[in-house]
């Protein structure tokens, strides 16, 4: 790291004061643009399953200042840490994941305009990146949906087949925000992901909180009906790689972003 980062009092708190990663967005030569999948590169323009990557025009950076503004934006999958094809990136297994937003102007809501994205900062496990787990888990720690925004949104979800055919089971920790980022303002959010448990903090206030057991519970999680006895339990099994949003009529701004270990 160039230049020496305090950490913030719950990774100091909680013995995770180790900076393993970070960006301030002084400069582009962290993202690569050009979609070369080449090592060195904290943002990559590659994106999953297949779809096209994020073009290099939707995004710019200014004042140290990031702007995601796609024009296609896919599942809100503009930058992420880690390039499904080469993979070659970053991720991380538990920690205090800690960044600094703005929302610049409330949603539009504006279908017709072709609307498709949603400012967010989530995580897949590289393994769903490359499309190879069958059962993961999906935090979104920060989307904005127009009416406030949701923080946090813990997605579990299995893919099975069932008499032939491919089927999901989705479990889901949503949790909204006392407070909205539709005001303009710059706001921190930070989060614990430790042993059995995810707490968020909105500028240093406790938010929101998702529990699990930190062990396994059962050889075969799904045991009535889909239902898990524990469905974020795979928090335990994998890392989770960073992903970055945002739409051309409702871009994210991010200042920082930073990850600290034990």
């Amino acid at each position: 790291m160039s230049k020496a980062i305090e950490a913030p009092w719950l990774a100091k708190e909680n013995g995770m004061t180790k900076l393993v990663f970070e960006d301030d967005f002084e400069s582009m030569d962290t993202i690569d643009v050009d979609n070369t999948g080449k090592e060195g590169y904290k943002w990559y323009t590659c994106r999953a399953f297949g779809a096209s990557p994020m073009k290099p025009e939707d995004c710019k950076i200014d004042n140290s200042v990031l702007t995601l503004a796609c024009e296609n934006a896919i599942w809100n999958y503009g930058l992420c840490t880690f390039n499904p094809k080469t993979e070659v990136g970053f991720s991380f297994f538990k920690g205090v994941l800690e960044f600094r937003i703005r929302i610049p102007r409330p949603r539009t809501n504006d279908k017709e305009a072709g609307e498709k994205g949603v400012p967010a900062v989530w995580s897949f496990p590289p393994s769903k990146i490359t499309d190879e787990t069958l059962d993961w888990v999906e935090p979104d720690w920060m989307e904005y949906w127009g009416d406030g925004y949701w923080t946090l949104t813990v997605h579990h979800m299995k893919r099975a087949v069932k008499k032939g055919e491919v089927v999901y089971w989705i479990s889901n920790a949503n949790h909204r925000a006392p407070v909205s980022l539709n005001d303009g303002e710059w706001h921190t959010l930070t989060y614990l992901w430790d042993d059995g448990i995810i707490q968020g903090y909105i500028d240093g206030e406790p938010t929101v909180k998702v529990t699990y057991a930190p062990k396994e519970l059962s050889p075969e999680p799904y045991l009535h009906k889909g239902e898990a006895d524990d469905p974020y339990q795979p928090l335990e099994r994998e890392p989770q790689a960073l992903i970055l949003g945002g739409s051309w009529c409702n871009p994210l701004e991010i200042d920082w972003i930073r990850v600290w270990q034990k």
